[in-house]
């Protein structure tokens, strides 16, 4: 029997690995109340000044809030502390791909200030141009490279050349999620706390032991995690604390989105009053 079959009277799944069946006894019941549609998986970006960074942070936050809500609701067989989570590390990494598609998008606004036609398709960039003097894991080291770059584009806008205007306080994050971000790169440096269940320091490895000790005085104020992967933290105040960060990115992303829309508008005026100049 194949993993998943398809057939006339429903879907069959193999549940015979006992870690598995808790997920998938969870997954058919959900199944069966909302169909299962096998159309619909999300494959490919498309073109876009952030190069699909925004799409992909999407879908990272959703398959940690799935991966979240499967741990909370006992779809998992194993359960603890720890550091080494799936869905810590995909909120983290969601996060990475808001900032830099944050920082590629600059580098599109810097290009329409002297060519207000350049589209995405014409725009060549290397992520070695954004990311050439930043450490590539470092949260708010990236953040306040596009917040310093945005301030600047933003206080040079070529009204000239670009009518429409972009407000500043619409594209920075507001102080409390900027403390989130601060302790989310303060327990997690490079990249891998939440994806090894080991740690590199002065070039050993260490296991990162799971534990049930609790001391308020190890957790960080804002996040409530542990830096110290021992101790035990209120996952609830944890993605609480995420999901306003989240939400936050969010709503600059669609200031991006909207400029992006408009930007296509005018070309695609452009276009039609050039093309029909050339048929008059």
């Amino acid at each position: 029997m194949s993993f998943i079959e398809i057939k006339e009277d429903g879907i069959y799944i193999d549940d015979e690995d006992i870690y598995e069946k808790y997920i998938i006894d969870s997954f058919v019941s959900l199944a069966g109340k909302k169909g299962f549609d096998c159309q619909v998986i999300s494959s490919g970006v498309e073109p876009s000044p952030d190069f699909g960074y925004f799409a992909l942070a999407d879908r990272f936050w959703r398959a940690s809030l799935c991966i979240y809500f499967s741990g909370t609701t006992n779809c998992f067989w194993e359960s603890g502390t720890g550091y080494s989570e799936p869905w810590l590390f995909n909120a983290r990494h969601a996060v990475e791909l808001y900032i830099k598609g944050f920082l590629l998008n600059t580098v599109w606004l810097d290009k329409l200030q002297q060519n207000p036609f350049t589209t995405v398709r014409q725009t060549s960039l290397k992520l070695k141009e954004v990311f050439n003097s930043i450490e590539p894991h470092r949260l708010f080291s990236l953040y306040t490279e596009y917040h310093n770059r945005i301030e600047c584009i933003i206080g040079n806008w070529n009204t000239e050349i670009i009518s429409e205007t972009l407000e500043i306080s619409n594209l920075v994050l507001n102080q409390n999620a900027q403390e989130v971000l601060r302790e989310l790169d303060e327990v997690d440096r490079t990249s891998f706390r939440f994806r090894y269940p080991s740690f590199k320091q002065e070039r050993l490895d260490y296991v990162q032991k799971a534990g049930w000790n609790h001391d308020k005085d190890k957790l960080l104020p804002k996040t409530g995690l542990p830096i110290e992967s021992s101790y035990f933290f209120d996952h609830i105040k944890v993605i609480n604390s995420l999901h306003e960060l989240v939400k936050d990115m969010k709503s600059i992303q669609e200031i991006f989105a909207y400029f992006n829309n408009f930007q296509d508008e005018q070309l695609s005026d452009y276009l039609r009053q050039l093309n029909d100049e050339i048929c008059s």
